[in-house]
């Protein structure tokens, strides 16, 4: 957690750090974008698992099904980029955003927020990426449930982050133009 501190503290401070950091985001972003579009359009079966909050195993199965051999090769393709740059890219861009605005405000740093969301993305993507790797057969009930938890800790942590995010921005701008009025 310390070199995720620093590097987030790191990028805080350095306007091309932070503009690369938002490139990266906006680039990997799209490109999740129509490797999802893809992935729904060529293969049916709606949204990945990794969209979805809180993921029963008997859809989890049911979606790796519908979507065939083709799709759940396409859905580990799409997993490779959620990997690398997606995750690393949202939890360095939005937690440094988070942090300039706690460090704005004088409040605690709850930039940290990005990291948990991406750790529960991690393990939700990696036992999903395995499930399809080895379906037909089914892993254990028991680590899909976990990947489900972590799931809605993704989504929890990040949902949170961002409405923090956007509170702190309003908070910060509101008490710079009410300095400003003096």
């Amino acid at each position: 957690m310390f070199i995720m501190t620093k590097l987030l503290k790191t990028v805080a401070d350095s306007k091309p750090l932070l503009i690369a950091a938002g490139l990266t985001e906006v680039i990997s972003v799209g490109v999740m974008i129509r490797r999802i579009g893809y992935l729904k359009s060529t293969f049916g079966g709606g949204n990945p698992p990794d969209l979805w909050f809180g993921i029963p195993e008997e859809k989890l199965y049911n979606y790796l099904d519908v979507i065939g051999n083709g799709g759940r090769v396409a859905y580990r393709k799409m997993n490779s980029w959620d990997f690398f740059p997606y995750m690393p890219a949202y939890m360095i861009f939005y937690g440094a955003l988070l942090l300039i605005q706690c460090r704005s405000a004088h409040a605690s740093d709850i930039s940290w927020l990005f990291l948990i969301a991406m750790i529960g993305d991690i393990i939700e993507t990696g036992t999903f990426n395995f499930a399809a790797n080895q379906f037909p057969l089914h892993i254990g009930s028991t680590i899909v449930r976990v990947a489900s938890i972590a799931n809605e800790l993704k989504w929890v942590s990040f949902g949170f982050g961002l409405i923090c995010l956007a509170g702190l921005f309003m908070h910060n701008s509101l008490r710079r133009a009410k300095a400003h009025q003096w």
